[in-house]
């Protein structure tokens, strides 16, 4: 498994790691899933994706319901598939709750309804995220202890499933973690976090000259926003709205994306830190990604 910071160059890494050790590439990025969202998600290039099989690269549409636990449930198959065609699975991605659902396993809601979820939604319109937060710290409190107050699908998802069954989801997830059952190793992949800082910074402006702004407008232009659609409340895409909608200058929308994603490059260091089995694997910039898949290369062959 390669995980890493945003801005470390896990695709570039994974490619030569790949033909290295006979790999296939599940994608464990939770925005490259979709087949919608393109510029903001820093996708592998067409000819990177002919030179290795990869999975999950828009693998849905954004209008598609698609969850850490379906990611957990799919990928572990996934898995299992690529061993028995004699081949190597390679999880690459930064999603935290991706890679947690996939180790550990995640809660699996398949048999809520749909409806109750929807019915949630427009109730969130009328009475606001506060009422709602409100009633998900009544209801299941250490779930709302771990979610921010406007993470509007989390919130939702807690209380969808407290008024559907009567238990909280906190309790549901905790009898549902089940370990993955193969042998696995993670690698973080990280640089310099000043030159790190420098690329997240250069990218963002990059993808914004590159026209994301107008892949954003598209789906605002087809009602979905961030606060409807939980694949876009998230950092490089959430702060693009109040541009689109007058409220700031495009000088200003840049500057939030970056602060955004340099503030997520932090969050990944510090929840991967506190993951024991983590191998840190730092890189040089200057040098080629070979270098990097190199090293991980032969630490995974030294069992």
């Amino acid at each position: 498994m390669l995980a890493g910071t945003t801005g470390s160059g896990k695709t570039e890494v994974s490619i030569p790691l790949a033909l290295r050790l006979k790999g296939e590439i599940i994608n464990a990025d939770s925005r490259q899933v979709y087949r919608e969202l393109e510029i903001g998600t820093a996708k592998p290039s067409p000819a990177q994706l002919a030179q290795v099989p990869h999975h999950f690269i828009g693998h849905i549409s954004i209008h598609d319901r698609w969850t850490a636990g379906d990611f957990s449930r799919e990928g572990r198959t996934l898995i299992d598939e690529i061993i028995l065609r004699g081949h190597l699975p390679i999880v690459v991605g930064g999603s935290m709750l991706y890679i947690k659902a996939l180790l550990n396993g995640f809660f699996d809601d398949e048999t809520l309804e749909p409806a109750a979820y929807d019915e949630l939604r427009a109730e969130l319109e009328h009475r606001g995220v506060n009422a709602l937060y409100q009633e998900l710290t009544d209801s299941d409190p250490e779930l709302a202890s771990k979610t921010d107050p406007n993470d509007h699908h989390r919130i939702l998802r807690g209380l969808s499933v407290f008024r559907q069954s009567g238990k909280r989801l906190s309790d549901l997830q905790k009898t549902a973690e089940v370990a993955i059952a193969h042998p696995y190793r993670l690698y973080f992949l990280f640089g310099d976090r000043e030159e790190t800082y420098l690329r997240v910074n250069q990218r963002a402006s990059l993808m914004v000259e590159e026209g994301l702004v107008e892949e954003v407008r598209k789906l605002f232009e087809t009602g979905l926003d961030e606060n409807n659609c939980n694949a876009l409340h998230t950092h490089g895409y959430q702060e693009i709205f109040p541009y689109l909608r007058g409220e700031i200058s495009r000088e200003t929308m840049i500057e939030n994306i970056q602060k955004a994603v340099r503030h997520y490059v932090k969050r990944q260091i510090t929840w991967f830190r506190a993951v024991p089995e983590t191998r840190w694997i730092e890189r040089s910039f200057s040098e080629p990604p070979e270098k990097a898949a190199g090293l991980i290369a032969e630490d995974f062959n030294n069992k």
